[in-house]
């Protein structure tokens, strides 16, 4: 597993809940990440964010058969 620069992985014990942010990236890498108890450390879920696409409605329109300002 490549780690990134500003990335977080948080343990998956709960009892444990160790957290770590990478502060210099990794070139390559063949497993993942472990916490110092053992288990195995995973990304916190993030949201998606979802973003207004209003101005593609014309370029999307005629694959949908769809008027543009219908």
């Amino acid at each position: 597993m490549i780690l990134q620069k500003g990335q977080r992985y948080r343990c998956q014990n709960r009892e444990c809940a160790a957290e770590i942010e990478v502060t210099k990236g990794s070139i390559e890498g063949e497993f993942n990440v472990r916490c110092c108890c053992g288990s195995e450390m995973k990304k916190p879920y993030n949201q998606p964010v979802l973003t207004n696409r209003g101005a593609d409605r014309e370029v999307l329109a005629p694959l949908f058969g769809t008027r543009v300002g219908a």
